[in-house]
């Protein structure tokens, strides 16, 4: 009778943790979920660089691009009382420029996003004024333009 009762608490068991499996793996529509399937979530985004503060004359932040992410959105507030100008360049402060601007000394948040897919890889943000500058960065990647 023991020998009946542990094969029923395995197969008890067993169907409890298939079910968990089951439910863990499938999305809502009950279909499975693959490895490296494409997502149905139209925008991912992953935040690099929060609220990095630079003041002086120069700065160089770096981030890295990692697989699954293509684009770049870099956002400046410049609470210096000048403009100041910055580049983002691919694998080096010297390598492939990627876009570059002005900042206008409004204390308002100035946008800018790359347009085109970026490769994986360390990408710099380098920013410099004749005068002194201060300012607060934010870098996010995203899976798709903006």
């Amino acid at each position: 009778m023991k020998h009946v009762q542990k094969m029923i608490v395995g197969v008890l068991v067993s169907a409890a943790v298939i079910i968990l499996i089951y439910n863990f793996t499938s999305n809502s529509e009950g279909r499975f979920v693959k490895a490296n399937e494409p997502s149905d979530t139209p925008l991912t985004t992953l935040t690099v660089i929060n609220n990095e503060d630079f003041a002086g004359t120069t700065n160089m932040h770096r981030f890295n691009i990692p697989a699954g992410f293509s684009y770049v959105k870099v956002s400046f507030k410049n609470t210096g009382s000048k403009h100041f100008t910055f580049t983002i360049n691919k694998g080096s402060t010297s390598g492939t420029a990627i876009t570059s601007g002005s900042v206008p000394a409004d204390g308002k948040e100035h946008t800018y996003y790359s347009d085109k897919s970026l490769s994986t890889g360390w990408y710099y943000v380098s920013t410099s004024s004749a005068q002194g500058m201060s300012g607060i960065l934010d870098v996010s990647l995203g899976t798709a333009v903006n």
